[in-house]
């Protein structure tokens, strides 16, 4: 993604590519030249900036590479006028219109590679004339040590090290270039490139005392490898060519997709959206978080029905772990599944919603399917049976449908009553894996029981949902409601994606589909679009539940979340209708594009799991669905 900023142009600068490990900590590089959401030093729930920077002299001016100035009372530094931003997976380039310097930051993603995707560790190259320092301070009070071209600023919480082959490292005996400790009077790390350069540093770092929000100690995974930042480092400096080359071929793997720029873009953020809200601990235990750290919890199992599409081949042992936690939480007594770790995986926060059992079951197939692992099933296969049996209890009208009365699901401010569409697909999808699964475990019963509700289930959808051109909202005997959910046929794509094929008649769900383009597509309005969208957000939209006479209910209903508008766009692409599918995924990620938001999509919290959905195009792309 390419991005030019001036101060004109602000609102691009609200997010941007997060740069670092899987579960080490990072920061978040912005268009606006600064260091946001700092995790290296275990500040996973405050997130604060980085107060890093770069100090540059041309042509006898001084200049802070970001678009602010610095003011202080001892003095100032301007920054730069235009700022010209390309964000990548795990790379970010920066240059300045009218100086002769580039910043490019990267760090490593290797698919199937969870120690090398989990490095504590950022590489930046620098390449220009004049003179440039680069300042990084720590987070805690730090001795400062200078060994072997490396600058080590260590606490006893751990370590910050940064090294250069050929910078000269600063220390406070030094003259002082570009006047930097009036800046920074604390003791930082910095490193000057004078004259004519191309050269790059590294920043390695150790903070293995990472606590959950009850603070117990969870620890990094980069923990059971090295015991300081000077043993990572050591590390990428043996094996740095393989570790880069290893993460461009995963880079070509996307741009070189054959879609248009703005799919491989949307899934590029994605990407990177993953690596920075996700939890890897020192025993391994995985969770990514709903949103931004503060939304919810981790591992949210209606999310990650959508989210962990993103990463379940990419990282299989990352969802193995994830699923199998989940799977150890599940009520003994009614086999509900849970919702989600609060900041913790010492316990869970509920078991009510009526949709987990059944997303859940598709997880575990979806995985056991392109992992072809049985050990893997059969250890599954107990919790399966009793998510699936637990449902059942769940009909109180006799039709085979779980019915529901509140907000017990997904969409969980929204009231509905009855026979939902929503839940009966997932149900139905569920029953067809049921059976699926049945089989492989040989257990006869348990097919015999789902095959034969599988029909019954089916027809009782079409017969109390089906209005002629969609399937309505939810219908109790008594009352119904019209409106036209945009995920309403969701167990629909997720069975056809596993090999299950369709659940319902195709010219149904395509109609579905198509008054979905007709009644959920909107022009933004943020004149009530509030709790998703920000206030320079404009465009289209396709919003969760439409309705005739554009009626509004509730926020989730007359909002769109970009992690179903990005599922309908995949259940457009598979159903044949892949026109209107980009143009969906284009309008979505331009929307978030324009409004400086690529990078952050907004549902319960910031930077939300849910829109890693799109991931699902790159298998569709490459063949491996």
């Amino acid at each position: 993604m390419k991005l030019s900023v001036d101060q004109t142009k602000r609102c691009l600068t609200y997010s941007g590519v997060y740069l670092g490990g899987i579960g080490a900590g990072g920061f978040e590089l912005r268009p606006d030249g600064r260091f946001y959401d700092c995790r290296i030093f275990n500040e996973w729930r405050t997130s604060p900036p980085l107060d890093a920077h770069f100090l540059y002299e041309y042509k006898n001016k001084y200049y802070i590479l970001q678009l602010d100035p610095i003011v202080k009372s001892s003095i100032s530094c301007n920054g730069v006028q235009k700022i010209n931003y390309e964000g990548n997976i795990a790379k970010v380039n920066l240059s300045f219109d009218g100086l002769p310097i580039n910043i490019e930051f990267s760090s490593f993603f290797i698919p199937g590679d969870i120690k090398n995707s989990s490095l504590p560790v950022i590489l930046c190259k620098v390449k220009g004339k004049g003179r440039l320092i680069f300042v990084m301070p720590s987070h805690f009070p730090s001795i400062l040590k200078v060994e072997k071209q490396r600058v080590i600023l260590k606490s006893k919480e751990g370590e910050l090290c940064i090294y250069t082959k050929t910078g000269k490292i600063l220390t406070y005996s030094d003259k002082d270039p570009l006047l930097y400790r009036r800046i920074f009077p604390k003791k930082v790390a910095a490193i000057l490139f004078d004259g004519v350069f191309n050269e790059e540093f590294i920043i390695s770092w150790y903070f293995p005392n990472m606590r959950d929000f009850e603070d117990n100690f969870i620890g990094h995974y980069y923990a059971n490898f090295f015991k300081s930042s000077q043993e990572v480092l050591n590390y990428v400096l043996r094996n740095k060519n393989f570790l880069q080359r290893k993460t461009e071929e995963f880079r070509k793997k996307i741009n070189n997709l054959n879609y248009p720029q703005y799919l491989k873009d949307a899934i590029s953020s994605q990407l990177s959206v993953f690596v920075k809200e996700s939890w890897l601990t020192k025993d391994g235990k995985f969770g990514v978080w709903e949103g931004s750290c503060c939304c919810c919890g981790l591992q949210t199992t209606d999310v990650a029905y959508y989210g962990s599409w993103l990463y379940f081949t990419l990282f299989p042992e990352l969802e193995r772990a994830g699923i199998k936690l989940t799977a150890k939480f599940q009520n003994k007594k009614d086999g509900w599944i849970p919702h989600f770790f609060p900041g913790t995986f010492k316990y869970v926060d509920e078991y009510r919603r009526k949709d987990m059992n059944m997303q859940f079951v598709l997880m575990v197939y979806r995985d056991y399917l392109f992992w072809k692992d049985v050990n893997f099933l059969k250890e599954m296969y107990p919790v399966v049976k009793k998510a699936i049996m637990g449902v059942y209890a769940w009909d109180t009208d006799n039709d085979r449908i779980p019915d529901i009365e509140g907000p017990d699901q997904t969409f969980d401010q929204w009231n509905w009553r009855g026979c939902t569409i929503y839940l009966a697909t997932l149900w139905l999808a569920a029953l067809k894996v049921g059976s699926a699964i049945g089989k492989i475990m040989k257990d006869d019963d348990f097919v015999k029981r789902c095959e034969s509700d599988i029909p019954i289930v089916k027809d009782n959808i079409i017969k109390r949902l089906w209005n002629g051109k969609y399937f309505i909202l939810w219908n109790n005997g008594k009352d119904k409601d019209e409106g036209c959910l945009i995920d309403g046929l969701t167990g629909d794509w997720f069975c056809y994606l596993i090999g299950l094929g369709h659940i319902l008649p195709e010219d149904m769900i395509k109609s579905h589909l198509k008054m979905c383009l007709k009644y959920n597509k909107k022009k933004v309005d943020i004149s009530y679009m509030k709790a998703y969208a920000i206030p320079e957000e404009k465009g289209v939209c396709y919003i969760n539940g439409g309705y005739k006479d554009n009626r509004k209910y509730c926020l989730q209903q007359y909002e769109p979340w970009t992690g179903l508008e990005y599922t309908f766009a995949i259940h457009l692409y598979i159903m044949g209708m892949k026109k209107e599918a980009m143009q969906v995924v284009r309008d979505v990620h331009i929307r978030k594009l324009n409004c400086g938001m690529a990078w952050n999509h907004i549902e319960c919290g910031g930077h939300y799991y849910r829109a890693m959905v799109i991931g699902i195009f790159f298998y569709l792309k490459r063949g491996e669905i």
